[in-house]
């Protein structure tokens, strides 16, 4: 961390960084925490959003009228069976329309074909397909995993294969600090942000 650089809580900075990206790689320890940040990007973002929920938390969440569901947002909980046709709407709807796809979260994707052989290359193809498409309409992708820090790089939590890392990415931690969330953008700039966050959701 750049110890030039201080905590603060301008959302339009927040905002930027998720939409100037194609690529945004989020790595969280604890999944209450990612829920919260997310119901607060939904809440900052300008664009349609389509959200993958592989872990269903926030899902959950709206099902019990917790958390409003947007106008902008649609909602999808991928399965085995029904992953194909999704796969295919997701690319027609972000070929023609600037949108934010919200993969919520690698570890499910991974858990959903982890008896596939070669699981890490499928799931890598669909991904960059995903952000090639995206590309297309210059709209914005953000990867959700849970992981750790092994010291070579982030590896995905039980499962422990390594987290996507591309060119062109950003990549940001999420962390509880007290009643506010911390979210560091290790790369490209180094920078860190305190948001202020219900933590009422368990």
């Amino acid at each position: 961390m750049n110890k030039n650089s201080e905590n603060k809580t301008d959302f339009d900075d927040i905002k930027i960084i998720f939409e100037q990206n194609v690529l945004n790689s989020i790595i969280y320890s604890d999944p209450y925490v990612k829920a919260a940040f997310f119901i607060k990007l939904i809440d900052l973002l300008d664009l349609p959003i389509v959200y993958l929920d592989f872990d269903l938390l926030y899902s959950g969440y709206v099902t019990a009228k917790i958390i409003p569901k947007h106008d902008k947002l649609r909602l999808f909980q991928p399965t085995r069976d029904n992953w194909n046709d999704l796969f295919r709407d997701i690319i027609t709807s972000l070929s023609k329309q600037r949108s934010v796809l919200i993969f919520d979260s690698l570890n499910g994707f991974f858990s959903l074909f982890n008896d596939k052989k070669d699981v890490g290359m499928f799931i890598n193809s669909y991904i960059m397909l995903i952000v090639a498409t995206a590309k297309m309409t210059n709209s914005n992708t953000v990867i959700a995993s849970m992981g750790k820090n092994e010291g070579e790089g982030w590896v995905l939590s039980t499962i422990g294969r390594q987290v996507i890392d591309a060119k062109n990415m950003s990549k940001i931690q999420l962390e509880r600090e007290n009643s506010k969330i911390k979210m560091s953008v290790l790369s490209p700039s180094n920078t860190s942000f305190v948001i202020p966050i219900d933590f009422e959701l368990r």
